[in-house]
């Protein structure tokens, strides 16, 4: 969302210009739905129309492009209009606020007519890539939104898996207490494998989050730096837990190994320094950016 308000104030006058030209230029023959509808045949960007008269009263259903609102007819829209001004113009263009159908960016524009107001609602994604200031494809969007959500899935059921193995491998650990010298390895196994599960479940559910279910339209590398953090968090710990289990395996068996471990200590120590570092630069970019 980010993106799109900072496009739209670049380009305020421009957009404005657009939604005041296509306000004024449409009046409804009627509050019939058909003569309301016709506002969408022209304008791919409007999401819902509607009237409302003079005592701020909503006279007829919120018509979207595919649905019919029935509930909010003879709503009272009295306390949106305080903010309302005709004194320049008979058009009001609202400030981008969050939509409470679509959820999406959204526009508002109020045409004053004679005994009622005209408003319209605009997706600004839409209305942006309408005027050409965004590159946005809706085909290709949706094949990302799938990939994603097949990927994130199938990420899931591997987390889940490797939690299930992690448990199974503790369980059978606890059934069988002739190990001797393997317990520390199983025990070990079973942590890799619930820490690893755990960490991947994360990462996915980052994916299906930020691409499937809450898709933001921000595409700078906030999201990337995140999902890149998560994947290398994961990889830290994995790494970690199994130096220590190296130590351990070398303690026990042969001394003369223990450099073995050490050098494995200090790749996972470069890796938190560079993680970090990676972190750092991120967060300064951003703020540098906002």
């Amino acid at each position: 969302m980010r993106r799109i308000i900072t496009i739209y104030t670049e380009h305020k006058n421009s957009v404005q210009f657009y939604l005041r030209t296509t306000v004024v230029n449409f009046t409804p023959l009627s509050s019939q739905e058909a003569d309301m509808r016709r506002f969408f045949e022209s304008e791919q960007a409007a999401e819902v129309v509607y009237l409302v008269n003079k005592h701020f009263i909503q006279s007829t259903p919120s018509l979207g492009r595919l649905y019919t609102d029935e509930s909010r007819n003879n709503a009272d829209k009295s306390f949106y209009f305080k903010w309302v001004s005709f004194k320049e113009e008979p058009i009001h263009i609202s400030n981008p606020y969050l939509h409470h159908v679509t959820g999406r960016p959204t526009l508002t524009a109020v045409k004053q007519m004679d005994d009622s107001y005209f408003v319209a609602d605009f997706d600004m994604l839409k209305l942006l890539e309408e005027l050409r200031l965004i590159e946005h494809n809706s085909a290709f969007e949706k094949i990302n939104i799938f990939v994603m959500g097949i990927g994130g899935l199938l990420l899931g059921i591997v987390a889940f898996f490797l939690i299930l193995y992690g448990a199974y491998v503790f369980f059978c650990m606890l059934i069988d207490t002739h190990q001797g010298e393997a317990l520390m390895h199983e025990i070990f196994t079973s942590i890799i494998s619930i820490t690893i599960g755990l960490a991947i479940y994360d990462l996915a559910k980052t994916l299906i989050e930020s691409e499937v279910l809450f898709k933001a339209y921000d595409y700078g590398n906030h999201l990337q730096s995140k999902i890149l953090s998560k994947f290398l968090t994961s990889i830290i710990i994995a790494l970690s837990i199994e130096s220590l289990m190296a130590v351990f395996k070398i303690v026990l068996d042969d001394y003369g190994k223990l450099i073995n471990a050490f050098y494995l200590i200090i790749g996972v120590t470069l890796l938190i320094v560079g993680t970090g570092f990676y972190n750092f630069l991120s967060d300064k970019n951003r703020s540098e950016n906002t």
